[in-house]
Formats: C-alpha cells, sequence, structure tokens
C-alpha cells in the first residue's frame, strides 16, 4: 500500500499510528457494537435484489475507505506543518534573543532535517491528492449507481433521504478539494484543511446518519 511505502521512505510511523485505530475503532464496532441480528446474514428483500444495489454498495463502501485515507494523510500533514512551524518559529526567537555564537554550526547541522521535513511533506501532500483523486470516481460512480436502483426499487432517482443528502454533501466537499487543487493550484495547507472536513463528513455520512438518521438507509437500533 502506498501508505506503507511512504513509511518505508521516510523511517516514519505516524501513517501506521493513525491509521492502524481507526481500522480497530470498525472492526470493533462491527463485532462489539452491532447487534446480533445484524451480524447475520439474512435473505434480503426483492427491492434489494438488484445487481445496483451490489454496485452502489461495493463503490460506496470503496469511496469510503478511499476518501477516509486520503483525509487522514491531509490531517497527519497539517500536523506536521503545525510542528515545523513551530519549531521555525522557535528558532527565529533564539536567534532573535543574541543566541549567535553556534549560529554556522548550527545552520549547517540542522540543513538536512529541514530538506527531510520539506519532502516528506511534499510526499504526504501529493499522496493525499492522488488518494482522494481515486476515491471521487468510486464515490460518484456510486451515487448514480444508487438513483439508478432507487429508481427501479422505489420509482424515484431522488428522494431526499438523509442518507442521499449527506452523500452529495460529501461530493460537493470533495469536489471542491479537487476544484481547488485542479482549476486553482492550491497546495499545502489551504487544500488540507479542505480534505480534513471531508474526514468528518465521511464519516457522519458512514456511520452517523444510517444509526441516528431517519430513512431508507436507517439501520439504527439507538433510536
Amino acid at each position: 500500500m502506498n501508505y506503507l511505502f511512504l513509511e518505508y521512505k521516510t523511517k516514519s510511523k505516524l501513517l501506521g499510528a493513525i491509521i492502524m485505530p481507526v481500522i480497530l475503532l470498525i472492526f470493533g464496532f462491527g463485532n462489539f457494537t452491532l447487534p446480533l441480528e445484524m451480524q447475520k446474514a439474512s435473505p434480503l428483500v426483492p427491492a434489494l435484489q438488484s445487481n445496483w444495489l451490489m454496485m452502489h454498495v461495493s463503490l460506496m463502501m470503496l469511496s469510503y475507505a478511499t476518501l477516509i485515507f486520503g483525509s487522514l494523510v491531509s490531517i497527519l500533514f497539517l500536523m506536521l506543518s503545525f510542528k515545523e512551524s513551530a519549531k521555525k518559529k522557535e528558532k527565529n526567537l533564539s536567534l532573535e534573543s543574541g543566541r549567535f555564537f553556534l549560529f554556522n554550526e548550527s545552520r549547517r547541522v540542522s540543513a538536512k532535517p529541514s530538506t527531510y521535513a520539506l519532502n516528506l511533506l511534499k510526499s504526504m501532500d501529493n499522496l493525499s491528492y492522488r488518494v482522494i483523486s481515486l476515491g471521487f470516481p468510486f464515490l460518484t460512480i456510486g451515487i448514480i449507481a444508487g438513483a439508478v436502483w432507487a429508481n427501479e426499487a422505489w420509482g424515484s432517482y431522488w428522494s431526499w433521504d438523509p442518507k442521499e443528502t449527506w452523500a452529495l454533501i460529501t461530493w460537493l466537499v470533495f469536489a471542491a478539494y479537487l476544484h481547488a487543487r485542479i482549476v486553482k493550484g492550491w497546495e499545502g495547507k489551504r487544500p488540507a484543511v479542505l480534505a480534513s472536513i471531508g474526514f468528518f463528513v465521511v464519516w457522519f455520512c458512514y456511520l452517523g446518519v444510517n444509526f441516528l438518521g431517519q430513512g431508507l438507509h436507517s439501520y439504527g437500533w439507538m433510536n
């Protein structure tokens, strides 16, 4: 996987430290939180027996996983960016306070870490952009497949169900991200902030609406 390659290249364990808890959270949620009747497979009702539904669910799940990963990389990018900014400010304050006696030596020693940090941030920015660019078409096609299935099952392409509404919001957030990068030429922190917002939007669309909302996609026992 791309994040494993990035960890090997940069000798950093930060990506795994963020991604693995998320995987464990999903696994634990599915095994210990869901009621037993929802963990067991059961025959689908006639309205759900459609190839369009299989395509819709598969693509939506794939898009959620891809977009969440890309957004996580953006969040990590912001964290490291703020850390580097704090280090830079601290260094400037040290120089301004009169500590000039080892200026040349400290400059020589700190040159490599600065270059390393910049290369790491650039790699993470590019990785996030590429992963989100992959997940966005999956989300688009998944929404279209869901609309076609809904028309077959319920006679309407779009009914403004809470899940549909939040899927549209998710699509708009990441469309804005890609528009900012491709058309406006944004790089670095500004598109990363958009992707970070998308992280929480995807999670609410994936779980929050399902279990807290009311509608065709609601499977909530919590109500």
